[in-house]
């Protein structure tokens, strides 16, 4: 891969071209497809309310179910629109008569973090601003999460990694299927943390366990997650939905003032902690990602991926 130089615009496209091509020969030779888009198009073509392009979002009685469905990225991947999206099917269920939110994804992975192909692409045109405006969206997409009254529950279907595994601490409850496993390999592809991580991480983990997460990039099973406390619990992956729909359906039936004070008393001291923190990595992200290393770093992680297959 070529190395970033004083005029290395040309290079980092060329470079970016290459990676684009790669990464979609992986993975169309490794998703399963005539699983995935079978069951993309029964979502959408069901879903009859609440029209999005990267997720779909249901109401239900007592609760909004939002899922992630990305046509804009690879594996439920995270750029600003559908983090746009998920804000905005958010902002919905905080202001209906839904108690409380159910978030999962379509498919056999949950979300695979930032989608850093799009990331690059914008990089390579003007890196001082679009980092700026790249880390103004992971400030405000997390903040929403931080600042929502009512409770999020996850279905973690699969593989979460990066700010797909960062954002569940800031979530109330998390189920997890046996199969899916949980990663923030942050420093193998150049990037500080993310998510409220470097807070949250500890808190319920420890700073031992926090470390090796976030510096060593260690992949955690679902039944290692849970025992971290990542997780709430994990399912068999044969009766995943229907135990997570029974769970949601009987927490729908609570009274909903009982359930967003609650939250609130748990969540009481965090908030501005938590807002703080987000603060920070964003602030630290745009560093990373407004310098010709952190592109660099990068662009050799995802060559180096390609390569492996």
């Amino acid at each position: 891969m070529d190395v970033l130089t004083a005029n290395g615009t040309t290079n980092i496209q060329t470079s970016v071209t290459g990676v684009t091509a790669g990464k979609r020969k992986f993975l169309d030779d490794r998703r399963d497809q005539p699983f995935d888009k079978r069951l993309r198009f029964s979502v959408r073509q069901t879903e009859s309310a609440y029209r999005y392009r990267d997720i779909v979002v249901r109401k239900q009685d007592g609760f909004t179910h939002i899922l992630l469905s990305t046509k804009s990225s690879e594996n439920n991947s995270l750029n600003p629109e559908v983090m746009k999206e998920v804000q905005s099917a958010l902002s919905t269920a905080a202001a209906d008569d839904s108690k409380l939110v159910l978030l999962s994804a379509v498919g056999s992975v949950f979300c695979c973090g930032l989608d850093f192909l799009y990331f690059i692409r914008r990089l390579t045109d003007d890196r001082k601003r679009e980092s700026t405006k790249m880390a103004e969206a992971i400030r405000n997409f997390v903040n929403t999460f931080i600042q929502f009254k009512k409770p999020i529950i996850v279905a973690v279907n699969g593989p979460a990694i990066g700010l797909g595994a960062s954002i569940l601490p800031l979530c109330d409850v998390v189920w997890a299927n046996e199969k899916a496993w949980f990663q923030t390999p942050y420093t193998t592809f150049g990037q500080s943390p993310d998510g409220c991580s470097t807070v949250m991480f500890p808190k319920i983990m420890g700073g031992a366990s926090a470390n090796e997460m976030l510096l060593s990039g260690r992949k955690l099973t679902a039944q290692e997650a849970c025992g971290k406390g990542l997780v709430s619990q994990v399912f068999w992956p044969g009766t995943f939905t229907q135990e997570v729909m029974v769970r949601i359906k009987e927490l729908a039936s609570c009274n909903p003032v009982v359930l967003e004070e609650s939250k609130a008393l748990v969540r009481c001291n965090m908030k501005t902690e938590l807002e703080q923190a987000n603060e920070r990595e964003c602030e630290v992200l745009k560093k990373i990602w407004g310098s010709a290393q952190g592109m660099d770093s990068m662009l050799k992680y995802l060559q180096r991926k390609i390569d492996e297959f």
